[in-house]
């Protein structure tokens, strides 16, 4: 295996051979996002370790925010993952940027809002990156027990730089397969599921005398089931699925960014009825309406993240691998 070495004034490649799962061999394999007058043999380099070309080029916007990420927060490891655009649905391409942060340094249970409105701040003018933070002794848990998340997104093919003197261990192509297939199975199971949901929501809905509340509650549990569908898919650390809507998308956006804002209508916003109080009935019907998607619209989000997450099965695993 090359082994990459970058210091004074110099870059040189080193063939130090094959480095098998269970060696913790010192390396300097860190990922240098500006090659100053050297671009030249920066480009050389690049094409020699391969994978770095392709954010040299397409995403040679993003170099000057993963460089900021760098100076500020001294990340262990940053992964990229790109998410190609749904031109039938006008939904751009995004980024996932996957940090792992010094678990030491960064507690994330206490200091990851601070975190977060660090990137927010840092991506104020990137609408279409997503961040997935981890801690680095929790994440390399997880990694060596081949948690089927990590194993797949945190791969060299993805890596953009590391600040670890220790090569990416990489996960075994059957382990790598299985976790496809876990992800593909989960994802068909609750596929079918939400189909029946909708077609009940349908039935329900289509009923001319059907009031605000119940067409609410329907609405808003299929909505719920999307974002349920895409977060239960990738198995992430999450609360139980009772959270608001606004919650959820959270979550999902994470795994899938696609579907962030997608719906312009905020339905944690709709006030529940009395339901007893009857007197205004048809106001309550028009602010609902102004107020929460209708079923084409989530008919539009489902068949989006149906997308994403095929879009993601290519990117992830490759075309051939695909079932």
């Amino acid at each position: 295996m090359n082994n990459v070495v970058y210091g004074n004034g110099e870059l040189r490649i080193e063939n130090n051979g094959p480095v098998t799962k269970n060696e913790n061999q010192k390396t300097t394999n860190h990922i240098y996002l500006h090659p100053g007058e050297r671009s030249g043999e920066f480009e050389r380099w690049m094409r020699e370790i391969g994978g770095l070309l392709q954010i040299d080029r397409e995403y040679s916007a993003l170099k000057p925010l993963l460089d900021l990420i760098v100076a500020v927060l001294e990340p262990d490891r940053i992964f990229l993952i790109p998410h190609p655009a749904i031109e039938k649905y006008d939904v751009k391409a995004c980024m996932e940027i996957i940090l792992i942060l010094d678990g030491r340094e960064y507690d994330l249970n206490r200091n990851e809002p601070i975190v977060r409105s660090i990137l927010e701040l840092v991506c104020l003018r990137q609408s279409t990156i997503v961040f997935n933070l981890f801690a680095k002794t929790e994440w390399e848990k997880k990694l060596e027990k081949e948690y089927y998340y990590n194993m797949a997104h945190c791969r060299s093919k993805f890596l953009v730089f590391s600040g670890n003197p220790y090569r990416l261990i990489e996960s075994e192509d059957s382990s790598i397969k299985n976790s496809k297939e876990n992800f593909s199975c989960k994802f068909n199971k609750q596929i079918k599921k939400t189909e029946r949901f909708l077609e009940k929501c349908k039935t329900l809905l289509s009923d001319e005398e059907v009031i605000p509340d119940l067409a609410y509650a329907l609405l808003s549990s299929f909505l719920k089931q999307i974002y349920s569908l895409v977060i239960s898919t990738f198995s992430l650390d999450i609360p139980v699925l009772s959270g608001s809507c606004k919650e959820l998308e959270e979550m999902a956006v994470r795994v899938l960014p696609q579907l962030r804002r997608q719906l312009k209508k905020d339905i944690d916003n709709y006030p529940t009825l009395d339901v007893l109080d009857f007197d205004n009935f048809e106001d309550d019907e028009l602010r609902m309406k102004s107020r929460i998607p209708d079923i084409v619209e989530l008919e539009r989000l489902f068949e989006i993240a149906k997308i994403a997450f095929e879009q993601k099965m290519v990117v992830l695993f490759g075309v051939e691998e695909l079932v």
